[in-house]
């Protein structure tokens, strides 16, 4: 049970006939949670929501729960073989069609190469990069959420224009793989930083992932 009584479910694509890759799906949860700022800004939710915890809920799904999920209303992002849908926050216990969806197993296959979504950013438009610590061994469903909370604090310090150029040009985004030494060397020009709570996987304070 997650820690917060409010989390924003996002689902992600795992299907066995055409497997995306662990960074293109982190890529896409990210994106995914993002574009659902801009799609629902006025949901009563995100104001409650966000100072307290930003907690994520990633689930897997299969092709048919994620075009079930788009008919509902999910923001959809497709980042290569990837797909994510997100909605704004939602009360826990979860409703409908997310609920069904499972948080267990979700595991792709990690390549270590960077991934990148709509890259490069039109002159003017703000681009992303994601930085994601390989040496922490996080699962697909867990990097995947440390790479939303880095995507999402990055989105809210855009401000309304900003973002909505940003989104609009496709959400120019980057995600990078990054070993330990390469993660404190990019840290000091990171603009994000998200260190877990412990609550699942690893150890508390761990510096998760950066946003540049």
């Amino acid at each position: 049970m997650p820690a917060v009584d409010m989390i924003q479910p996002i689902a992600v694509l795992k299907d066995p006939a055409e497997p995306a890759c662990h960074e293109e799906t982190c890529l896409a949860a990210a994106l995914a949670s993002t574009a659902a700022l801009l799609a629902f800004p006025e949901d009563p939710l995100w104001a409650a929501w966000y100072p307290h915890g930003q907690g994520k809920s990633v689930r897997r799904g299969k092709p048919k729960d994620l075009r079930a999920l788009q008919a509902e209303g999910a923001v959809v992002v497709t980042v290569g073989a990837a797909v994510a849908a997100a909605y704004p926050p939602r009360e826990y216990p979860l409703t409908g069609r997310m609920r069904q969806l499972q948080v267990a197993g979700t595991e792709l296959e990690h390549t270590g190469r960077p991934v990148s979504h709509a890259w490069p950013a039109p002159e003017g438009v703000p681009s992303l990069q994601i930085g994601l610590d390989t040496a922490l061994g996080m699962s697909t469903g867990k990097a995947a959420a440390q790479a939303a909370h880095a995507a999402f604090d990055w989105a809210v310090s855009l401000g309304p224009e900003c973002l909505a150029s940003w989104v609009e040009a496709g959400q120019p985004a980057r995600l990078l793989p990054l070993g330990r030494q390469d993660m404190a060397a990019l840290l000091p020009t990171a603009s994000v930083e998200i260190h877990d709570a412990g609550h699942t996987e690893i150890a508390s304070g761990s510096l998760t992932a950066i946003a540049l």
